[in-house]
Order: C-alpha cells, then sequence, then structure tokens
C-alpha cells in the first residue's frame, strides 16, 4: 500500500522534515477576539502580551473529510496521528470522518501534543514505508504508551484557562512565585514538580531525559523564543536534539519561554 501520514497542527516539528517526509499537516484554528485568525507564533505573542484573548479550537470532521478525500485519490491509505483526545476533539473529529472511507484510514491517539506528537509522527513515516497500514497503526498504539512529554512554562495562565491544567497548579505556582515542570501522564497534563526559578525547571528536565531509555536515542523540543535552553540540554545530555520553535497552536497555550520535551522511551 502507499500510505500517507496525516497530523494535526498542533505537532511541532521542524520544516523541512515535514515536507522532507510528505506529512499533512491539518491546521487547528487560532481564534483572536471570538473570530478565526491567521496568526503567527509572533503575533500570537504580540496580541497576547497587548491583552487580547487569542484561543485555539479543534479541526471539524467536515475539515478532516476534506483532507482525507484529496489524499485517497492518489494514496491507498492513510496514518493519521493526533494529539491526545483528552486535550481536544480534534482525534474524534478524525475518527468521525475516517469512517466514511471503508478501512483506509487509522487514526491513532498520540496520547500527547507537540514535540511529542512529532516523534509519533515521524514513527508513522517510518512505518508507513512498510506498506502495511493496520500493523503499522498497532505499532503506533503501542508507542503511545511509551511516549514521553516534560516540559518547563513561565507563564501558566493559558493553560489554566484553556482548561489544560487544573486551577490549582496555577494557584500554587502564583502563590509561591515558582516555575511548574510539567508532564504528560496518560494523555493529560500533570504537575511534576514545582521549583523555584526556571533554570531549576532546565535542570529537572536534563534529570527526567538522563533517566530513561530513549528509543533511537532521539528527542524533539519545541520552545517560543527559548534558543539558550535548548542549548542547555544539548550540553547536559548525550542524545541527538531536534529542535523548533512551537507552532501558533503549542504558543497559545505556552507563551513566551515556554519549552517541550518529547520522546518514546523503550
Amino acid at each position: 500500500m502507499k500510505i500517507k501520514v496525516v497530523t494535526d497542527g498542533s505537532c511541532d516539528l521542524p520544516q523541512e522534515l515535514v515536507k522532507k517526509h510528505n506529512i499533512e499537516v491539518v491546521p487547528l484554528h487560532t481564534v483572536l477576539n471570538d473570530k478565526d485568525a491567521d496568526l503567527t507564533p509572533d503575533e500570537i505573542i504580540e496580541k497576547m502580551n497587548s491583552g487580547n484573548s487569542v484561543k485555539t479550537s479543534q479541526v471539524t470532521p467536515t475539515e478532516f473529510e476534506r483532507v482525507y478525500s484529496q489524499i485517497l485519490q492518489e494514496y491507498d491509505g492513510i496514518l493519521s496521528v493526533h494529539l491526545s483526545q483528552k486535550l481536544s476533539g480534534t482525534y474524534a473529529s478524525a475518527v468521525t470522518s475516517a469512517k466514511k472511507f471503508s478501512g483506509r484510514i487509522e487514526v491513532i491517539d498520540s496520547m500527547s501534543t507537540s514535540a511529542a506528537l512529532g516523534a509519533m509522527v515521524l514513527k508513522a513515516v517510518e512505518f508507513a514505508k512498510t506498506g502495511e497500514l493496520k500493523e503499522s497503526a498497532e505499532k503506533l498504539r503501542g508507542f503511545s504508551k511509551k511516549v514521553e512529554t516534560i516540559f518547563g512554562i513561565k507563564v501558566i495562565d493559558n493553560l489554566v484557562k484553556g482548561g489544560r491544567v487544573g486551577p490549582l497548579v496555577g494557584k500554587l505556582t502564583k502563590m509561591f512565585n515558582a516555575k511548574p515542570v510539567l508532564r504528560g501522564i496518560d494523555g493529560e497534563i500533570k504537575l511534576y514538580k514545582v521549583t523555584l526559578g526556571f533554570k531549576r525547571v532546565l535542570r529537572e528536565i536534563v534529570r527526567f531525559i538522563n533517566n530513561h531509555k530513549i528509543l533511537d536515542n532521539k528527542i524533539i523540543i519545541a520552545h517560543v523564543h527559548a534558543e539558550s535552553d535548548v542549548e542547555y540540554i544539548r550540553t547536559h545530555t548525550d542524545v541527538e536534539i531536534i529542535s523548533c520553535g512551537a507552532g501558533p497552536t503549542i504558543t497559545v497555550h505556552g507563551g513566551y519561554g515556554f519549552i517541550l520535551v518529547g520522546f518514546i522511551s523503550e
């Protein structure tokens, strides 16, 4: 089978890899003051700093159906890999649309987002080359149980407002002027540790990486203007690092200075 890999706009990978592997990215919607808006990550930061409301909304079933229909004119099957269904309705939209195409589409919940979703998508690209649709999907579902996400965030307000983390986490970090280290656990964002100062956040991330056996010894890092923090991780770990600026979807929730590490454990 000739298989195409599809993901959504919460997936963070360098554009050169997206183009190289011909990955189809279906964007989520960016909503500025209750109206759809096409904004770059820098524009999102600027709008939020100016007091504007910037949110995201899921991909609709109709949008997926349009993308799938076009792809299946050329391809035999699709591996459609998406952010956790516990974080967005995008996965459910993909499942609804896939039912209309007689088993030619396998939809996978990555149990993650951002760079961790990127790690899953790169594995999907690898499996797609085998031409085995259902077998590849089952392997990916197995990997979704081993995907790891750890990240630091300097401004937690948007994650709280969007319901991605509980309000108690927001209150604790504000009360003590602390910086949280967050993890993806079972498809949800959970508080991992609370630290005083972002340098300690980075130390916890490095310790987390170094305490894991990592598939292919490769991690992916997505960030919002945190190049120096990426370099800190690079110099304190012995892994291959693929890094990129976070896309619009993750920038909305992560904000300036956000950094997220994703990988699949062995």
